[in-house]
């Protein structure tokens, strides 16, 4: 029940008879209508006779009316442990959007705010300190980020500018939890055509529940939440979410892929397609999910040893030099000595080669002019072949129909794209099931 009343009146003295104001009597008629009801009382009298049936119907209704949000969810976010681990895992936008959603839901926060600030999602760089005086050496750069390369990961060492506490959130590629201050600067929109990548046939007939990570079953639709935290969200209003180390090499691994179908294109016109064997068997373009791919098969994989040894020790010894500040005179003695000793400089293990000779997986070939070379073959798992098309060729357009609609693989955040079907028949089985 709403009770409009004029302001306008209150400067209005009181009567001098003692009477209330004439406005104020149907409130004070309700109210008394209000408690004769619930107490169950006799007879009204005075004031509380004056006031209609309408009214007391009116004011029963809102005094026995219960709460709509006190509901099991209100409930059991109200409870201290429960509100605390998932304020863990949402950022403070999250929450104070769920403190709007009711009435009911801000009392439940309320009463631990001061915990909930604390409990919220935490930048996992929040700890690396911040180094004042390379923010503006390294301002003009993409990422303002300084690292070395580890074993397969990378350090932080050192960043620009504080970690952010309202706009966290988890990498769509790696899954490390990094602020907006962490994350790679979005990309231009007209950059988005380059992220794709095409699927082999396997992939594409595939259920789009078996290309996300977690599996979802059949039963999950494209429309369902969990569906779409799984796919590519890069064209979408939330935008890039990327973490410094997966986001510094999207570009050029763009420029690479579409480099491989540019050289394909003119290697098969100079040559005629004839002998070349350009798309035969595994020499075609691998699937875009490579070792996930749904066609995936063991091939060998042939590599010199001499090669991969000394990447392995010109990686570690760069990143040595990169945590002594430039310096390798800081590592140098132990690596020397590990060296000297037949060693290997990678976290001290013995060099493969030349010291040891051949076994099971290095072999030693002849190569040209008597040189003996040591090669490593192990088993690899790659890809199916993509499709090509001669359409494509001819014009010599790059993902043409993945970019108008077709189901591909996103480079950037290494999710599937749906493609024009997918969504045709989400939209088919949703009319379906209301039918």
């Amino acid at each position: 029940m709403a009770v409009f009343v004029d302001l306008e009146d209150e400067d209005i003295e009181a009567p001098q008879d003692g009477k209330p104001p004439r406005w104020n009597v149907g409130i004070d008629a309700v109210k008394a209508a209000a408690v004769n009801e619930v107490a169950g009382g006799g007879a009204n009298s005075g004031i509380v006779g004056s006031a209609s049936g309408k009214q007391r119907e009116e004011a029963h209704e809102l005094v026995v009316r219960k709460n709509p949000n006190r509901n099991s969810m209100t409930k059991a976010l109200g409870c201290y442990p429960i509100i605390v681990s998932v304020a863990a895992s949402i950022d403070l936008n999250t929450l104070d959007n769920l403190s709007r959603t009711c009435r009911q839901m801000r009392a439940n926060l309320l009463q631990y705010r001061k915990m909930l600030l604390a409990s919220t999602l935490h930048c996992s760089n929040e700890d690396i300190p911040v180094d004042p005086d390379e923010v503006m050496r390294y301002r003009a750069r993409a990422g303002n980020w300084f690292y070395m390369q580890d074993i397969g990961r990378s350090a932080f060492t050192a960043k620009s500018g504080r970690c952010a506490r309202d706009l966290v959130a988890g990498c769509r590629r790696c899954g490390t939890v990094v602020c907006r201050n962490c994350a790679i600067k979005p990309p231009a929109p007209i950059v988005l055509r380059d992220r794709h990548r095409r699927l082999c046939t396997a992939c594409t007939d595939a259920p789009l529940g078996s290309l996300v990570k977690p599996r979802l079953g059949p039963e999950f639709s494209l429309d369902s939440g969990d569906m779409e935290r799984a796919i590519c969200q890069c064209d979408s209003s939330l935008g890039v979410w990327l973490c410094q180390p997966c986001g510094r090499t999207i570009r050029s691994r763009d420029n690479e892929y579409r480099s491989i179908w540019k050289w394909r294109n003119t290697y098969t016109e100079q040559l005629g397609g004839l002998g070349t064997g350009i798309g035969d068997g595994d020499r075609g373009v691998p699937c875009g999910r490579e070792t996930e791919c749904s066609a995936a098969r063991e091939r060998e994989q042939q590599t010199d040893c001499d090669a991969e040894d000394a990447r392995e020790a010109d990686s570690y010894l760069s990143a040595v030099a990169a945590g002594s500040g430039g310096s390798s005179s800081a590592g140098s003695p132990n690596i020397s000595a590990n060296a000297a000793a037949g060693g290997s400089p990678v976290l001290g293990r013995r060099t493969p080669s030349p010291q040891l000779g051949p076994g099971y997986e290095r072999h030693e070939i002849e190569g040209i002019g008597g040189v003996m070379k040591k090669k490593k073959l192990r088993m690899v798992r790659i890809g199916a072949c993509v499709p090509e098309w001669e359409d494509e060729r001819v014009r010599g357009e790059i993902m043409g129909r993945e970019v108008q609609g077709r189901r591909s693989w996103c480079g950037w955040c290494w999710r599937v794209i749906p493609g024009k079907k997918d969504y045709e028949a989400a939209r088919q089985a949703g009319k379906g099931a209301l039918g």
